[in-house]
C-alpha cells in the first residue's frame, strides 16, 4: 500500500511538473514572438516600400505590394485615386516591459494610375486616437511646393502643443523629412535608418532622437 502511494505521488508529480514546465515554454514562445515579430515585420515593411518609386511605379504595382503586404485599401479604390496604409507595433506586450510602447506605419497612395506618395512614420505610443509624443516622418512626394527651386529633401524638428493657462499641455515632438524623387538615395537611407531595437527593449524608447538616432541634431530651444 505504501509503495503504491509513493508511486501515485511521483507520478502525480511528474504530471504537474511536466504541466509546469510545458506551460513556461508555452509562455516564453509567446512573449519570444511578441518581442521580437513586430520589429521584424516593421523593417520588412520599410524594406518594402523601397520598390515604389514616386511618380513611375503603377496603380498595378501599388496594388500587388499592397496584397503581398495584406493591406487594404482605405475607402473606395481605383485607378483614379487609391490609399493604402500598413500598421505594426508592439501593444502585445504587458505594459510593465513595453512603457509607452511604439508604431510603426507605412502609406502609399496612386492618382490617376500613378503612385504619387509614400511614407514611413514611427512613434512613441500606440493609441491611435491620442497625439504621440514624439514620432519620425519621412514622406515623399513628387514636389511639396511650387517653386522651381525647391530642395530635394527638407527637414527639421516641430514641437506642438496645447496651451492652457501659461501651461503646455499634449507636448509632442516630431522630426518630419520631406523628400522627391531627386533624393538622393543617401537621404533616403540616412532618414529610414530606424531603431528597430525601441519595439523590444525594456521599457522602450521615449523620444524621436531614440527612434531615428540619425536624425539632425534637435535644437537647443526645443
Amino acid at each position: 500500500m505504501s509503495t503504491n502511494l509513493k508511486i501515485f505521488r511521483f507520478q502525480t508529480y511528474s504530471r504537474t511538473s511536466w504541466l509546469v514546465v510545458s506551460s513556461l515554454t508555452l509562455a516564453s514562445a509567446m512573449f519570444g514572438a511578441y518581442l521580437f515579430f513586430p520589429p521584424i515585420r516593421a523593417r520588412y515593411l520599410a524594406r518594402q516600400l523601397e520598390s515604389l518609386q514616386v511618380g513611375h511605379s503603377t496603380f498595378e504595382d501599388a496594388q500587388r505590394l499592397a496584397e503581398k503586404l495584406g493591406a487594404k485599401p482605405e475607402g473606395n479604390c481605383d485607378r483614379s485615386y487609391c490609399f493604402w496604409g500598413f500598421v505594426a507595433n508592439n501593444a502585445r506586450l504587458p505594459q510593465w516591459w513595453r512603457g509607452s510602447g511604439v508604431t510603426f506605419i507605412i502609406t502609399f497612395d496612386v492618382k490617376d494610375s500613378v503612385v504619387v506618395h509614400k511614407g514611413l512614420g514611427y512613434e512613441i505610443g500606440i493609441n491611435k486616437n491620442s497625439f504621440p509624443s514624439s514620432k519620425v516622418s519621412v514622406v515623399m512626394k513628387e514636389s511639396w511646393t511650387r517653386l522651381l527651386s525647391e530642395p530635394p529633401t527638407q527637414k527639421g524638428w516641430k514641437t506642438s502643443y496645447i496651451e492652457n493657462h501659461d501651461h503646455r499641455e499634449n507636448v509632442s515632438t516630431k522630426f518630419e523629412v520631406h523628400m522627391t524623387p531627386r533624393s538622393s538615395a543617401e537621404d533616403w537611407q540616412r532618414y529610414t535608418a530606424f531603431n528597430y531595437s525601441c519595439f523590444w527593449k525594456y521599457k522602450g524608447c521615449k523620444d524621436a532622437r531614440e527612434l531615428l538616432p540619425t536624425a539632425d541634431p534637435l535644437p537647443d530651444n526645443k
